[in-house]
């Protein structure tokens, strides 16, 4: 039954993963159409990025039950990631 439920889990990551990733191909599209800032399209691409990392971190390493000092390394390495390469374009 526990099989059941985490394979479930996984297949409904693996989804959002797939969503999250035409999301942000369409974005990308659809702000080149309209011609719109760089920089929103910069800033939702890495939430994304984020969004994916924190997803991956905690279904699919199964961190999420895991020590916090390596559950809060990888989510360091999620979230300062994106900002730095936010920063390098923004900027």
């Amino acid at each position: 039954m526990q099989s059941t439920n985490a394979n479930k889990k996984n297949t409904l990551s693996w989804l959002w993963l797939l969503i999250l990733t035409v999301i942000s191909t369409y974005i990308g599209s659809f702000l080149e159409l309209f011609n719109t800032q760089k920089s929103l399209f910069i800033i939702i691409v890495l939430f994304i990025v984020f969004l994916k990392g924190q997803q991956i971190i905690d279904i699919f390493m199964e961190l999420k039950k895991a020590p916090k000092l390596w559950r809060r390394l990888l989510f360091a390495y999620v979230i300062l990631l994106p900002v730095i390469i936010g920063l390098i374009y923004l900027l």
